[in-house]
């Protein structure tokens, strides 16, 4: 089927400012996220005192595994909760989209829980192998700069560019799964087979939505966030002072992120609504899905 880029990014902007209760699918995880991120300040408060920076928080190796422990259980965590939003959102897109009448925010939840464990099948899998390629190849450019005593680590910068083109496509080919799941009912292992029959025949077009979707995303947040991570360039000459108060120094830290998170929360908000919403959309026009999937999947 043809796909209108243009026509897919307006309607993109459409979906998203007309229904800002979808914010809310994306508010909601990162909210729970930025809660616990203050725990990592927390061996700041713990700083020794003959000046060598490390903090005793640390001596004691129970401190280490705990910390370990708790930093493994708040990303499992918060993968989970994000998953689920994005289930929810995804099934309101569709709906919209399928000319449905409007579901309310409680009934998103509700109905998502349908599609959460494929959902999060999906993420873990897809999650799992890119991390698995990008591992590799960091491996292998850093075993290629410790052979040649560093001299390797200038010939592969060029390769670092190369890496952004990959994970737009990476991006797409996930996002193209995850529709498949709630546009068609889809299980993890035919979803990922049906991202990658798409992502095979409309390889440039995807691309490019992918390139337009970060760059919009980019110039969003950047805008907005940008003036409120102007207090971060001091910090190092506060660092460099005689008069450095660690306790002062976490306090300062735990304001400013009580107000910026909520922000970055907001503006993560409302890009992931419009990265979502290209995503589906293209998919619905791509493969021409049924629209009474959603309906049997809810009610069953």
């Amino acid at each position: 089927m043809n796909l209108n880029i243009g026509e897919v990014l307006s309607r993109a902007v459409q979906i998203t400012w007309r229904n800002k209760s979808y914010w809310g699918l994306v508010i909601l995880p990162m909210l729970v996220n930025f809660v616990g991120i203050p725990l990592y300040f927390i061996p700041l408060f713990f700083l020794d005192e003959n000046g060598s920076g490390v903090p005793v928080f640390f001596e004691n190796p129970v401190f280490i595994v705990f910390f370990f422990i708790f930093h493994i259980v708040f990303i499992l965590l918060t993968i989970t909760l994000a998953t689920y939003g994005y289930s929810a959102l995804a099934l309101g897109i569709v709906r919209l989209e399928r000319g449905e009448e409007k579901t309310s925010f409680k009934q998103l939840l509700l109905d998502a829980k349908t599609y959460f464990p494929r959902m999060l099948g999906v993420m873990f899998l897809t999650t799992f192998v890119i991390g698995a390629i990008f591992s590799a190849i960091f491996g292998c450019m850093t075993l290629f700069g410790i052979v040649t005593a560093g001299i390797g680590f200038i010939c592969v910068q060029p390769l670092f560019i190369l890496m952004y083109p990959v994970m737009f496509i990476l991006q797409a080919f996930m996002e193209q799964a995850q529709a498949a799941v709630v546009a068609d009912g889809m299980g993890v292992t035919e979803a990922l087979t049906k991202a990658w029959e798409l992502l095979k025949t409309n390889f440039w077009r995807l691309a490019l939505l992918s390139l337009v979707v970060y760059f919009a995303m980019s110039v969003l947040s950047g805008i907005i966030v940008a003036p409120f991570m102007i207090p971060f360039f001091f910090f190092p000459f506060f660092l460099e002072s005689n008069n450095f108060d660690p306790t002062t120094f976490g306090l300062a830290m735990i304001g400013i992120m009580l107000i910026l998170f909520p922000l970055m929360a907001l503006v993560q908000g409302v890009a992931v609504t419009f990265m979502k919403s290209v995503y589906i959309l293209v998919y619905l026009r791509l493969t021409g899905s049924p629209s009474s999937a959603v309906l049997v999947e809810a009610t069953a």
